[in-house]
């Protein structure tokens, strides 16, 4: 009994270990509201279990119309620190997303943000 007490002791404790690596992203506008053609940075920082990522990961900003049709994919300026970032600005009327695709190794974040012209 004691024996079968201490494996399953053992199997719940096996259960609650932290997983290995845990990618974090955050994606932000330095303005969320701009006039058409006014400049708008969009920044990216990656981390690895806190840690900031700038090697070994694949990165692209994927930009969308209003209309939610795909502009296309933009590849950022590695700042280092884990941070990216990239410089855009968009022509007409309305809310455009951009979106964080972000691989590192196995794993796969994509946070979103929004641009609105006034």
């Amino acid at each position: 009994m004691k024996k079968l007490l201490y494996l399953f002791v053992l199997l719940l404790a096996g259960c609650n270990a932290p997983s290995a690596e845990t990618l974090e992203v955050t994606i932000k506008a330095t303005k969320h509201e701009v006039a058409a053609f006014e400049p708008v940075k969009i920044t990216s920082h990656v981390t690895v279990n806190n840690e900031p990522i700038s090697s070994g990961v694949e990165l692209d900003f994927e930009l969308f119309n209003p209309d939610g049709t795909s502009i296309g994919t933009v590849k950022p300026t590695n700042e280092g620190n884990g941070l990216y970032s990239l410089e855009t600005s968009f022509d007409g009327q309305g809310t455009y997303k951009i979106i964080s695709h972000v691989s590192y190794g196995e794993l796969h974040e994509m946070p979103e943000v929004e641009v609105t012209l006034k």
